[in-house]
């Protein structure tokens, strides 16, 4: 009893030698919230300046909203036998944990599909070139393919996994499975961070700029680098002596719980340069950024890429341009030669800013 006489409450989640569950339902929370506050910072920023949402935007919401309910499961497992030796477990509560453990993993495969989806239509927003173009439609299939084979895959193991055997052929498939899973991953994230360097290798712009929008997409190498820790950490749960699964699995969900988040902030990412851009402005001493002033004043952007003050601009410079005779105009063609009469010089100054413009404005 303290000395002051309040009585000292008992730990809400304690962890004991026999269980370490409660580091599961801990950590997964904490990462949740991350994800959650992450997906509205970045969705209030589009919103605001872009005054709509687009396709990008709802698979982003899907991600995180499917992300809730895998952590639901993951805690509900958590609390039925994750991070507990099978032997102190009964056969209800296995049959619990088992549940709700699939569960779980099928809830993340569809979680992983909405991210990369949503950078994928991020990234056709953009208007590439035809090859990105088709490049992107063709990884977005093949996203498609893959949610849709492992979700299948994931349900029949469940459905054939017999609860009560600990032998080592029920877990053959599963490790199998797992690897697949992890792997097949890695590749489809490497595909969305080299797609936009392809990108914006072949656009025309400023290499500063271009060093930002790269890093922003490039930060997702951070999700296939986080998954070799995991497939790392499925070892023990095949292979250790004597097999037992609801001990060993407590690293691979913490990781995998850690992977599902990152890809949905590195999802955000991109979104947020808007906001990056306002606090490097100096938003907060009463500066305003470009993006914020555009927004406010309504500029609405023309079909060939350049804003409405641009077009004031190009307003401008031809309204100049007519008080030049076409004598002068004359005059100057007379200093060409003839076969470069014809021939159009294309500004190539004017086709930057407006690739750079229609970038901007999607990222």
């Amino acid at each position: 009893m303290p000395a002051n006489g309040t009585e000292v409450l008992p730990p809400l989640l304690p962890v004991t030698p026999e269980d370490h569950g409660p580091w599961v339902t801990t950590v997964s929370t904490i990462l949740l919230i991350v994800a959650v506050l992450t997906t509205i910072v970045s969705l209030v920023s589009r919103v605001r300046i872009l005054r709509s949402l687009t396709w990008s935007d709802t698979f982003l919401i899907a991600a995180t909203l499917l992300f809730v309910s895998q952590t639901t499961c993951v805690n509900l497992a958590s609390s039925s036998g994750i991070g507990k030796h099978r032997d102190t477990l009964s056969d209800v509560a296995f049959q619990s944990y088992d549940k709700f453990l699939y569960a779980s993993h099928i809830l993340s495969v569809l979680v992983f599909a909405c991210s990369k989806v949503a950078v994928g239509l991020l990234l056709i927003s953009i208007k590439p070139f035809n090859t990105v173009l088709l490049a992107c439609k063709m990884l977005l299939g093949l996203i498609g393919a893959w949610t849709i084979t492992f979700t299948i895959a994931l349900a029949i193991q469940y459905a054939r996994s017999p609860l009560w055997s600990l032998s080592s052929s029920r877990y053959m498939g599963q490790e199998a499975l797992y690897t697949g899973l992890a792997v097949t991953h890695i590749l489809l994230d490497i595909g969305l961070v080299v797609l936009p360097m392809i990108l914006m290798w072949k656009v025309q712009m400023s290499q500063w700029k271009c060093f930002q929008i790269c890093a922003l997409f490039g930060l997702r190498f951070l999700v296939p680098v986080l998954t070799i820790p995991y497939i790392v950490s499925l070892r023990p749960v095949f292979h250790s002596v004597p097999l037992d699964e609801p001990w060993h699995i407590l690293m691979p969900t913490l990781w995998f719980q850690l992977l599902q988040s990152a890809s949905i902030i590195c999802t955000c990412i991109p979104s947020l340069k808007r906001v990056f851009a306002e606090l490097q402005t100096g938003m907060m001493t009463g500066t305003v950024s470009e993006f914020f002033e555009l927004s406010v004043s309504g500029a609405q952007g023309t079909t060939d890429g350049s804003t409405s003050i641009s077009g004031k601009q190009s307003a401008n410079a031809t309204g100049h341009s007519g008080f030049h005779s076409a004598g002068d105009r004359k005059w100057h063609l007379k200093g060409l030669p003839s076969s470069d009469h014809g021939r159009v010089i294309e500004p190539s100054e004017s086709m930057r800013n407006r690739r750079e413009g229609a970038i901007v404005r999607s990222i």
